[in-house]
């Protein structure tokens, strides 16, 4: 698409006009040909607004209205007035006491016991080097109102966010809404403190605080870290009795839009429920299934954001770019054949700011320096079809903005992912390179 700023119809006439010695001959020329050619040319101008419009709103795929956005902040600056982003767990707004049970409950079942989450700031293969240690003791303090115990503590992945995206692609499976890979950057690195042993305490006493000293990570340990993402669950009851189908065994249920928002897509989260059919008409929502009496229904408002939002961290979206070519990305996405292809399906998405897709080969083996930087973020799905379980390996080579980012192995991991679903005969890995590669 060319950029009509570069050329003024209007300028360009007046300019021949001025080329016409006579005024005569100046004068009809304005009247006739000048006032025809701009009557044409804004024509043309709108019929091409129109069908660009058009073309872009076929184009649309539901990639659009369920996007998935994830943020981070500390407690202390969570709004829950937001309209954008809402925490993925809302414990995570309150505040966690460690108490008096929960290390005794350490004693009596002698093993590790998991006390509170925290946000480690680094980089992808240095976490994935911290979990190997899976005997790796950090030793600290529980002080409580009479004196301070000595005790030792353990760094585990958590697993509670992952359950909540695992969740989602099945709510997306039941919404009959093709599944997006999530962008988990943010959430592989909020890592679970277990206390594994401490000084017995004889009697019953209220902690005050725990201190752990994690030696050469203490500097990058962030506590009180609220995950968000752009799904606000809400509940809303069916708004009229439901209609019976024509098929006589499914009803459609209908929500009024007036109380949904027009801006925002919507998940049905009642996975339990038979559904049969999911449509939004004129704003309003229909759901078919069997169930013949008005009902609750949880749902996911997928919000919109306006891009004036600010959080402490970056926005990490899997939306596509804001473009022609980021809309008809998703139509043309599964027939990838050459590196140009593929290029364009990466850079669909905005993460050019902090890797860029150079070159890409097939290799026969696994390269070491690629294990501890690459992760599947769609690890948790289980019934894919492979082509068989030795595969040989499709090397990507991303080069980097800023080499001292801590996100740059998460953000290759996502766009790795993409490229993963669309070539599952290969094992697809990044690698971050300095430079441009040929």
């Amino acid at each position: 698409m060319y950029d009509r700023q570069d050329f003024d119809m209007k300028a360009y006439i007046e300019k021949r006009m001025l080329e016409i010695t006579s005024l005569d001959e100046r004068r009809l020329f304005k009247e006739t040909v000048g006032d025809i050619l701009l009557a044409l040319y804004d024509y043309n101008q709108k019929a091409y607004d129109s069908l660009e419009e058009r073309i872009l709103e076929e184009c649309s795929s539901s990639q659009e209205r369920y996007a998935v956005s994830i943020a981070l902040t500390d407690r202390r600056h969570y709004d829950a007035t937001d309209p954008f982003m809402h925490p993925i767990c809302q414990e995570d707004t309150q505040e966690r006491k460690v108490s008096y049970e929960d290390i005794q409950d350490a004693f009596d079942k002698k093993e590790p016991r998991k006390l509170y989450s925290v946000f480690l700031e680094m980089s992808a293969s240095k976490i994935y080097e911290l979990l190997r240690q899976e005997n790796r003791l950090f030793h600290g303090t529980i002080r409580t109102e009479k004196r301070e115990y000595s005790a030792s503590f353990l760094l585990k992945q958590n697993q509670t966010y992952r359950k909540y995206v695992e969740s989602l692609y099945y709510i997306f499976g039941a919404n009959y809404q093709p599944w997006y890979t999530v962008c988990t950057a943010y959430l592989s690195k909020m890592l679970d403190v277990h206390i594994c042993h401490a000084e017995k305490m004889k009697e019953k006493e209220n902690i005050l605080e725990i201190q752990v000293d994690f030696e050469e990570y203490a500097s990058n340990i962030r506590y009180d870290m609220v995950p968000l993402w752009n799904l606000e669950p809400v509940t809303e009851k069916t708004s009229t009795y439901p209609n019976p189908s024509i098929d006589k065994i499914n009803y459609e249920h209908q929500i009024f839009s007036r109380r949904l928002n027009p801006r925002c897509g919507y998940l049905i989260r009642n996975t339990d429920m038979e559904i049969t059919n999911i449509r939004r008409l004129k704003g309003d929502l229909y759901i078919t299934c069997p169930v013949d009496q008005p009902c609750e229904w949880m749902l996911y408002q997928v919000n919109c954001g306006t891009g004036k939002e600010h959080y402490p961290y970056p926005v990490l979206s899997n939306r596509y770019k804001d473009s022609f070519s980021g809309s008809i990305t998703e139509m043309f996405r599964k027939s990838i054949k050459t590196k140009g292809e593929m290029a364009r399906l990466i850079e669909s998405f905005s993460y050019d700011g902090y890797v860029t897709f150079q070159n890409c080969r097939i290799c026969d083996q696994l390269p070491k320096e690629c294990i501890a930087g690459n992760y599947n973020m769609d690890a948790f799905i289980q019934d894919e079809i492979r082509t068989g379980s030795s595969r040989q390996v499709l090397l990507l080579d991303f080069s980097v903005k800023d080499a001292d980012c801590y996100l740059n192995e998460d953000i290759m991991s996502f766009l790795v992912t993409q490229v993963q679903k669309i070539f599952p005969e290969y094992h697809c890995v990044g690698r971050l390179i300095q430079g441009e590669e040929n």
